[in-house]
């Protein structure tokens, strides 16, 4: 008989700092559970896990968890009434040309993951074709940005170039924007400025518009104060202008944007873009891209990049 090892684990139930921004909530009584893992298992999430949040994480399949903007973790419950994902993760796969540094993902033997990048002015790339050789199939490019103190549009010095140069390859495209936008109006300005720019680079675009939702550099930042439903309308309206343009709209964030900084209930109808830098991530609703590194390597870049993995093939649609 394997040694079975019963955890206590006191779970504080963050509710003022979870999705559910309930300030009400916030004196709510830790609960106990008794969590039984047979020793076997243990040291399997061990030497699997990247660190102890995503060990931790193993623990529940119930219950996100989460660093809060003050640093604080959460433990939020799963809302069951939002569209779950049903990606099994035992089905991931090491790759890549440098051992267990690449993620696919299979079903029934069949690889099913498409193996993508993301890319702005500060990646260096110098061979095209080798990075297409390395198996990369889509690009995700940064179109630009907001300033998060004027709040000034700004073109990212690459797209043009590498928007080209990656068509050429018969890469498969797609693009992001940074945004700071604090009014709807702003929200819909960013969109026409993406579309526009994408019409300029005389490419097509087959893969999605991600809306690129994360802190910014200040805590002084023009968006620094929104509300989740301010901001909620904003992501909106980008995401409306953009399906009226003829565009495939997506969201990308973190773990705690998608649970803080947003209403999930109400954006269930964007594809969405996951960043967890975890062996196996834990999001438990749908999405279509999960970024899984930002120290990937690949032949034909300088340095570091980030990887992603697409379970759904956008230029088929």
């Amino acid at each position: 008989m394997k040694k079975i090892l019963s955890i206590i684990l006191t779970i504080a139930l963050l509710f003022s700092f979870t999705a559910c921004g309930n300030k009400e909530n916030a004196s709510a009584k830790p609960s106990e559970r008794n969590i039984e893992v047979s020793e076997a298992t243990l040291r399997k999430w061990l030497d699997e896990s990247v660190g102890m949040w995503e060990f931790a994480q193993r623990f529940f399949d119930d219950t996100i968890i989460y660093k809060t903007k003050l640093g604080t973790w959460a433990f939020a419950p799963v809302d069951t009434s939002l569209p779950q994902s049903d990606y099994n993760w035992d089905n991931l796969r090491h790759a890549g040309p440098i051992a267990n540094t690449e993620w696919e993902y299979y079903e029934d033997g069949d690889l099913k993951s498409i193996k993508g990048i993301d890319l702005s002015n500060y990646n260096v790339v110098d061979d095209w074709e080798a990075v297409k050789d390395s198996g990369v199939k889509f690009v995700m490019l940064r179109i630009g940005y907001r300033g998060y103190t004027k709040g000034g549009l700004v073109e990212d010095k690459k797209f043009f170039e590498y928007a080209r140069a990656a068509a050429k390859q018969g890469l498969e495209l797609g693009t992001y924007f940074v945004t700071q936008a604090i009014t709807v109006e702003e929200a819909i300005e960013e969109a026409n400025y993406a579309a526009a720019m994408m019409k300029k680079a005389g490419v097509d675009f087959s893969y999605p518009v991600a809306l690129d939702l994360e802190d910014a550099g200040s805590l002084d930042a023009r968006t620094a104060n929104l509300s989740k439903s301010e901001r909620t309308e904003i992501i909106k309206a980008f995401c409306e202008r953009l399906k009226e343009l003829g565009y495939t709209p997506m969201l990308y964030s973190a773990i705690r944007w998608y649970m803080d900084e947003m209403d999930l209930s109400q954006l269930t109808e964007y594809d969405k873009w996951f960043a967890q830098y975890f062996n196996r991530p834990f999001f438990p609703y749908e999405f279509q891209i999960w970024q899984y590194t930002s120290s990937g390597v690949v032949d034909g870049i300088q340095g570091n990049v980030d990887l992603n993995i697409c379970f759904k093939d956008y230029s088929k649609e």
